[in-house]
């Protein structure tokens, strides 16, 4: 098959997986009208593939490696520094075209790259071998991925073995000749009822005693004793909101239960190797802030652009405190997506993978997450509060007040006032509605803690080096020792 189209993929998620929502079962979730928005989202991300401008069809999909058969872009295991830039330019072309991304297969594809490059570590070309024929079966029918990562976690003061109910994490409960067996639940998952297969990893290191912890594998999401409990979002948009004609690009987390849920041998990249769990959650999330550190610098362009133009349309943009702000506001974007660039530049290599850098994205998905409230804070001022007071779509045509919001709505004489309202209700969006203030939290939270990205930067940084440097200045050591 290689390449799949909108039907066929919305078609595969009509198998019988035990979805719910705000407390109901959802029969079809193509059709529900939360949910529905989160497959047209996924959906859109195949017509991209399914492009007949080979400028748009190039960047989303590659030749197999061995085959030279047309597969999804996502598949392919980056070798160097020009697949992980091709990885890049593919996820955020994804947000340009169609105004969001749809999250799935990199984020599974990110878990399935660790799994390569952790098998390798081990030495077990058994879970090598799972891991390439799991590959080759997503190639070959072009299927949507999500990858669970998180655990539930229960007292965060506690260790894995030392829980209340020892499925707070994910583990091993049995094992046979055929496979394994697991119990516990994963959190956070994007996209989670709309992916075919599942891809699991560790969320943390374990311990000797937590070896049934240690364990990542594949399945797919109709899977008996398998559960999506999702949270609710948006739904279309509104007939209150401008931008009412353009489609909503939402997606939707959920929380994954795994009820003594069966996974065959040949489906397991890891189970009981607790030495190397850490490994593998330190290299998925490696792989997963260059994820999102890609896809973040063409949603902080919009945002960005936002401020500009409510600068333009409040007649402020010459103004010098409002172009102080704009200067910090392109300093923050730019500083993004430099570093998203660098990471992809100086990768790391494990075997013949390459990682991207460890110390370039974590130091990039920090810069995004600690500055990302005072980088609102700035769109805000510059907007006004009108951010927070506009009237809606409805009033702009009710023709009973439309002639008071056109007159007394007018910014510069420069723009219409409906342009005005326009970018407004744009500019609310990203920062002042439901929808911003999940981001404000995904923004601390989502791809590891500020805390674990610190830890990982002060591992990957050259700190030895630096007190060298300093010994040297000081004359402690001689010029010319070994850095």
């Amino acid at each position: 098959m290689g390449i799949r189209t909108v039907e066929e993929y919305k078609e595969s998620l009509r198998d019988g997986r035990r979805v719910y929502i705000r407390g109901e079962k959802v029969e079809d979730i193509t059709k529900h009208p939360i949910l529905g928005v989160t497959c047209d989202t996924i959906a859109a991300g195949y017509e991209l593939t399914a492009s007949k401008d080979p400028a748009v069809r190039d960047i989303f999909v590659a030749p197999h490696p061995e085959t030279g058969e047309p597969v999804n872009r996502y598949f392919i295991t980056p070798r160097n520094k020009e697949d992980l830039a091709n990885r890049t330019k593919m996820i955020q072309r994804s947000i340009e075209l169609i105004g969001g991304l749809p999250f799935g297969k990199d984020i599974g594809t990110d878990c399935l790259n660790a799994a390569f490059v952790v098998a390798g570590q081990m030495g077990k070309p058994e879970y090598q071998k799972n891991a390439l024929n799991f590959l080759e079966h997503l190639r070959k029918n072009d299927l949507h991925t999500c990858g669970a990562v998180t655990c539930v976690k229960g007292d965060r003061s506690k260790e894995p073995s030392k829980q209340k109910h020892p499925d707070y994490y994910l583990h091993v409960v049995d094992k046979n000749k055929d496979g394994i067996i697991v119990k516990g639940a994963k959190i956070h998952i994007t996209s989670a009822a709309t992916a075919n297969e599942i891809i699991v990893v560790p969320t943390r290191q374990m311990r000797e005693d937590e070896s049934d912890y240690a364990v990542s594998f594949a399945i797919p999401a109709n899977t008996k004793g398998i559960t999506f409990i999702c949270r609710g979002g948006r739904g279309a948009w509104s007939d209150h909101e401008f931008h009412a004609d353009h489609p909503v690009r939402e997606l939707t987390e959920a929380m994954i239960v795994f009820d003594n849920v069966f996974v065959p041998w040949e489906r397991v990249f890891m189970c009981g190797e607790w030495q190397f769990s850490m490994l593998m959650a330190y290299t998925f999330a490696t792989f997963h802030r260059f994820t999102a550190i890609s896809y973040k610098v063409p949603v902080v362009e919009v945002m960005a652009g936002c401020a500009v133009a409510m600068a333009k349309y409040n007649g402020l943009y010459n103004v010098g405190h409002i172009k102080d702000k704009l200067a910090d506001i392109a300093a923050y974007v730019e500083t993004l997506r430099a570093l998203a660039n660098a990471a992809a530049q100086n990768p790391v290599m494990y075997g013949d993978i390459a990682v991207p850098n460890p110390l370039i994205a974590n130091m990039a998905k920090l810069h995004f997450a600690s500055k990302y409230h005072a980088f609102i804070e700035l769109i805000q001022d510059i907007g006004g509060g009108i951010l927070a007071t506009a009237p809606d779509k409805k009033d702009w045509e009710n023709p009973d007040i439309h002639d008071y919001l056109e007159h007394y709505l007018g910014g510069s004489e420069k723009y219409s006032t409906l342009d005005r309202l326009k970018m407004i209700h744009e500019t609310m969006r990203h920062i002042c509605s439901h929808e911003s203030a999940f981001h404000e939290v995904t923004t601390v939270h989502a791809e590891g803690s500020m805390a674990a990205q610190k830890m990982m930067i002060l591992v990957e940084s050259p700190l030895k080096r630096y007190e060298t440097m300093a010994k040297t200045a000081a004359g402690i050591i001689p010029r010319g020792s070994n850095f």
